[in-house]
């Protein structure tokens, strides 16, 4: 474990105490003593900074924690020249990626600790001193619960660390660490404050602890505590969020459009890691729609396009759901940056395509880094843990229905009102071509429609949709402009409301517990795919193993064989995998502490 001695490492920047815009930029400060160190409210704000620094870390959200560390059954990694690696589940205990990890979130305990143990001696208000200590309060808490999640009895950490001698903390009992998250959290609930003082995401807030614990307590309920009492608490904290005033976006993409835009929906993002620019510098910035994304040349913003989607994940999706192709591109960039939509049968090239860079609004744009924030708590998400927490201790009552309804009717558009989108276009005459024209589309009273042809045997052989667009009140006209050939080809356009039915739950699937059951796990996949939690769910269902082995055997029946190598991670997945395995580095220094079963 990293070391830091009576110090506290300042990354640059120091929170506001008011609900101003973020952060203010301040001088790095490193190695003070906390005698000389926690005077005023300053060192205080300085201090609660340097505690949040660590989410923003590529080794946790800047990167690691929703790609390499959330390889699941919904996507796979799509560089074929990686043949060992955290996210293909054949590393080593000395993997780097690990114990940047494992040091990035002790480092955010000692300094919570540090905090914690020296904030009275600071002269401030003492209503702002509260706030700061529910914050430090729930982060050490938060940090102590990533480490349970993904490596099981960790060490548990509740004073700062004294001396260079302070190595060797003992493994603490899983369910010894989560009582103390809890209790961390709880005391942090009433000394935050609530969301409604800030106008941005990214801070601590009422909220934010009230939804986090019901996320905690979800997972206590499940594997491998399996507490089901703990439903009782997600349901009460989930209900306590709800009453906060919160509700959906009307619009599922303009969530993400907003955070690729530094833009703040705190009604239905409830908390994320920020990134931005200094000074025109790459400071505090991650990965989001760089190394995931869909892959772009640095003119649109430079993707890896790493992260591709499985096709059981795309099929999962009814042809009605909005999520799915948000969720999943059913365009890629051609050379010209302009669109090209995939075929039907082209799965697997389709990128995780939740941020696009197309919509970054921060100059300029940087090849390897992006200012995108992320998301660590939706609303959505909690009313999806409310309708399972109820539904695994009453059946499927009105409560659970109506939180599913919710999220499904915004995903299916019933918030958009009765707005008519162009569903698909067909090919009349496919005329005579040897190079596709570019298809336009016009009146209809509609906007943002667009699409590209696909030529075969010398003529359009089909379209694809990239956008249906939406305010149509007539079908477009469609005409084809451009290409080789001698033209002549003729197609007509389809409309479809948006959600001309709520799509709500049928009777068949409220009609047990265990129907309901199979719904919800569903929706959450389709709701929340890419943003670091599936892998979470599917571990605490028991579901990880089974789940990534039949992924593997569905890509080696179904991939092309450019993608046959994607199913390396299910291929090497074994049950030990349901935890990281302790960093080899924390092994040769700690001398208490344990491995994990399997390594």
């Amino acid at each position: 474990m990293k070391r830091i001695l009576y110090s506290i490492i300042i990354s640059g920047l120091v929170l506001t105490s008011s609900s101003c815009k973020k952060f203010l930029d301040t001088t790095p400060t490193d190695f003070l003593s906390p005698k000389n160190f926690y005077r005023n409210e300053a060192d205080i704000n300085a201090a609660v900074t340097s505690i949040y620094d660590v989410l923003g870390k590529s080794a946790t959200y800047g990167r690691s924690f929703y790609f390499e560390m959330d390889v699941a059954d919904d996507s796979f990694i799509a560089l074929s020249s990686w043949t060992q690696d955290i996210g293909l589940y054949n590393y080593n205990p000395s993997d780097t990626k690990l114990t940047d990890a494992w040091i990035a979130l002790y480092n955010g305990i000692n300094r919570a600790n540090m905090l914690i143990e020296n904030i009275d001696q600071a002269t401030m208000d003492p209503a702002k001193k509260k706030v700061a200590l529910g914050e430090a309060y729930f982060l050490r808490g938060y940090y102590h619960f990533i480490l349970a999640n993904n490596w099981g009895n960790v060490p548990l950490k509740l004073t700062s660390t004294a001396s260079a001698s302070e190595v060797n903390n003992a493994n603490t009992p899983y369910k010894e660490v989560y009582l103390q998250v809890v209790s961390d959290m709880e005391k942090a609930a009433d000394m935050v404050n609530p969301i409604s003082s800030y106008t941005y995401g990214s801070r601590v807030t009422q909220s934010v602890v009230w939804g986090i614990l019901a996320r905690v307590n979800l997972k206590m309920a499940g594997a491998p505590m399996r507490d089901v009492s703990r439903y009782a608490e997600v349901k009460k904290w989930a209900e306590k969020v709800k009453q906060a005033g919160h509700s959906l976006n009307p619009d599922y993409k303009q969530v993400f459009i907003n955070m690729c835009q530094d833009k703040y929906d705190t009604k239905e993002v409830i908390w994320e890691v920020e990134f931005g620019k200094k000074n025109g510098t790459q400071d505090e910035e991650g990965s989001v729609a760089a190394i995931n994304g869909i892959g772009a040349n640095a003119t649109i913003g430079f993707s890896y396009g790493a992260k591709h989607t499985t096709e059981s994940y795309y099929k999962s999706f009814d042809d009605n759901d909005l999520r799915r192709d948000w969720n999943i591109s059913g365009y890629a960039y051609d050379t010209n940056n302009g669109k090209v939509a995939y075929a039907p049968s082209q799965i697997y090239n389709r990128y995780d395509a939740k941020w696009r860079r197309e919509y970054e609004t921060a100059l300029p744009k940087f090849n390897g880094t992006t200012s995108i924030n992320f998301p660590l708590l939706r609303y959505s998400d909690v009313l999806l843990m409310l309708a399972e927490a109820e539904n695994e201790m009453n059946g499927p009552t009105q409560t659970a229905i109506d939180a599913v309804n919710e999220v499904k009717r915004r995903a299916h558009g019933k918030t958009l009102g009765t707005l008519e989108q162009v569903k698909s276009v067909a090919v009349v005459n496919g005329g005579a071509y040897t190079v596709a024209p570019t298809v336009v589309f016009t009146g209809g009273g509609g906007t943002g429609a667009a699409a590209t042809a696909a030529v075969a045997s010398g003529k359009i052989a089909a379209i694809y949709m990239i956008s249906g667009g939406t305010g149509y009140t007539s079908a477009p006209t469609i005409t084809f402009t451009g290409g080789t050939g001698a033209g002549g080809a003729t197609a007509t356009a389809t409309l479809t409301k948006i959600a001309t039915t709520n799509f709500d739950l049928t009777a068949a699937e409220t009609a047990g517990k265990d129907d309901l059951r199979i719904v919800i796990r569903k929706e959450r996949s389709l709701e929340l795919g890419y943003e670091g939690l599936r892998r979470f769910d599917l571990i605490r269902w028991g579901q990880f193993y089974s789940a990534m082995k039949s992924v593997a055997n569905e890509i080696v029946t179904t991939a092309p064989s450019t993608y046959t190598y994607a199913a390396k991670s299910g291929q090497n997945v074994s049950e030990k995998d349901t935890l990281f395995a302790i960093p080899a580095a924390e092994l040769n220094l700690n001398k208490a502490i344990i491995q994990n079963k399997g390594w």
